[in-house]
């Protein structure tokens, strides 16, 4: 049985193992990440660009992709450029924790 100091030290240690976690850098980039999908969703109309890319074909896609993209308000590239950095970001941080050995710190 815990005593209640022991219970007191061990609920303050979760609480900042969770704040920790909460606020690390993959975290924040995971934020980041769903902000700026979140902001693309409210100024395009995906639908439409769904619909546009499939009357395109495979032939043209980057030709279709470029010219959205240049075709598109500031905002717009400026949701779209970062979320392409921070989704290539959580990748390197996914790609270095996967081939990388684990070490404990403290």
């Amino acid at each position: 049985m815990q005593s209640k100091i022991e219970q007191q030290v061990m609920a303050g240690v979760g609480v900042i193992y969770a704040t920790r976690q909460l606020v690390s850098a993959t975290a924040l980039k995971l934020y980041v990440c769903a902000l700026s999908l979140y902001g693309l969703a409210q100024l395009v109309w995906v639908a439409r660009v769904w619909e546009n890319f499939s009357q395109v074909g495979l032939q043209h896609s980057l030709q279709f992709v470029l010219s959205a993209v240049l075709n598109t308000h500031l905002p717009v590239q400026i949701a779209l450029s970062v979320l392409i950095f921070v989704g290539f970001s959580l990748l390197l941080d996914f790609v270095r924790s996967t081939f990388s050995p684990r070490t404990l710190s403290y």
